[in-house]
């Protein structure tokens, strides 16, 4: 698998990942490619998250972020300060205003900066709710990710984040199926995937947990629906980091 490659990444990149079902693990494994070309790259945030357990966590003030690297060899995650009494998880730190991180990227701190963009509570889809997602201006790339095992579930609480904000996007109602024309109308809809996307930014959707061939056919019906419903799309990916699938979809 090369994530970076099938992305179309260059050597100076701020990518933010949106959505639901793979954003942290996708963000791991590009950490794992930059090492790879020689790249320094920043794992991190706009929202919080549990800090990657294999990437030294350094805590950051807004306004002094490069004394606060110095003494630091990336890759490493970075974040202002950690999250008190954290829900759903033992750990959890805050990130920073999307200002900061295209400051970050423009002032060369790191080759990548790798941006988990909002949170999706563990779930396998979601739509952005109306103050989300807080994507930096000066992303690169934005990834909106999905996972197919959303597909053939009741659209439910315990399936999908914001189940309200989906029912806006596609035509479904609570309890109904998640079809993969659903969810790939999701993806590419304005207040879905696409919410927020800065206009220069190249959009690449990832299904991801394709585990086997059946999930595979599956999550390529998905993208087949979003390459129909947007122009900003000009292929997607489908994705299994546990069996190390990747399949670009055009």
């Amino acid at each position: 698998m090369n994530l970076a490659d099938a992305l179309g990444l260059g050597d100076e990149e701020l990518v933010s990942f949106v959505g639901a079902g793979g954003k942290k693990t996708a963000m791991s494994q590009l950490i794992a490619e930059a090492g790879d070309r020689g790249l320094k790259a920043g794992y991190t945030t706009s929202v919080h998250m549990p800090p990657p357990p294999d990437l030294p966590l350094v805590l950051a003030d807004p306004t002094r972020i490069q004394s606060n690297l110095d003494d630091t060899t990336p890759p490493v995650a970075l974040a202002s300060e950690r999250v008190v009494d954290p829900d759903r998880v033992d750990d959890k730190v805050r990130g920073f205003q999307p200002a900061v991180l295209s400051s970050m990227f423009r002032d060369g701190y790191f080759d990548w900066v790798l941006v988990k963009a909002d949170g999706a509570r563990m779930r396998e889809c979601k739509a952005p709710g109306p103050n989300e997602p807080p994507i930096p201006r000066r992303s690169t790339y934005v990834v909106p990710v999905a996972s197919v095992q959303a597909v053939g579930q009741p659209l439910a609480d315990d399936v999908a984040h914001r189940v309200e904000q989906i029912e806006r996007c596609a035509d479904i109602s609570e309890g109904e199926r998640l079809t993969p024309s659903v969810v790939g109308q999701v993806l590419a809809h304005p207040d879905g995937g696409m919410k927020r996307v800065p206009d220069d930014a190249t959009v690449v959707p990832l299904i991801n947990k394709a585990d086997d061939a059946a999930l595979e056919r599956r999550a390529e019906e998905v993208l087949s629906v979003a390459l129909e419903h947007t122009s900003r799309f000009d292929r997607g990916l489908v994705s299994s980091f546990e069996t190390d699938r990747l399949t670009v979809v055009t």
